[in-house]
């Protein structure tokens, strides 16, 4: 069998040339055909071009504005210290409070915590929130976790966050526990967990 475009032997079952690369098969539709040399569209590039536009409107048309910290003040309270020292197991009761200065009621707050054991060691450190537990640290390596606070914040007005940290670890150590700004490197709150 021979390509009726170049003259080339080819396979009986073959779709394509293998010298000049044109379809053997049928012809496909002559409208096509036409659109396709009118647009040019014989490349992938108007193709990518297209995806690329919609892409970014999508993302651009989705995305969430930035929240607004500059309305709040922070601060960690130490509420108690439950240790089991024999097990290497240290716990603290803390409170994350976020005091409103704003006139609206603030929703869905997304901070980062971030937590560093010096001297580094094979240690463990977890949050606990009211139903979630995060591992901060595993086996030595900071792991930062983002969280929501999606309790509301009335204007003028202060909310309690009830954390609770455990560092399972041989004393001494000092953890330095850190609330920040999501997607930022900007701190909010620090509290110090040493033994």
């Amino acid at each position: 069998m021979f390509c009726r475009y170049c003259g080339a032997q080819i396979l009986e079952d073959s779709l394509f040339c293998a010298k000049c690369g044109k379809r053997l098969g049928r012809k496909s539709n002559p409208r096509i055909e036409e659109l396709v040399a009118r647009y040019r569209l014989n490349t992938p590039y108007p193709y990518f071009g297209l995806l690329l536009a919609l892409s970014l409107t999508w993302v651009l048309s989705t995305r969430k504005p930035a929240f607004d910290y500059s309305q709040t003040k922070w601060s960690i309270e130490m509420d108690r210290k439950m240790d089991t020292p024999a097990d290497n197991m240290f716990r603290e009761s803390l409170s994350i409070v976020v005091e409103n200065t704003g006139s609206k009621t603030l929703h869905g707050i997304p901070i980062e915590l971030h937590a560093v054991i010096e001297p580094q060691k094979m240690a463990d450190v977890v949050a606990v929130f009211p139903g979630d537990r995060e591992l901060l640290i595993e086996k030595g390596k900071s792991r930062p976790v983002s969280i929501m606070l999606s309790d509301a914040v009335a204007a003028g007005g202060k909310r309690r966050y009830v954390l609770d940290e455990i560092v399972q670890s041989e004393a001494p150590f000092k953890v330095t526990l850190q609330v920040v700004q999501d997607n930022a490197r900007v701190v909010l709150a620090d509290h110090v967990f040493e033994r």
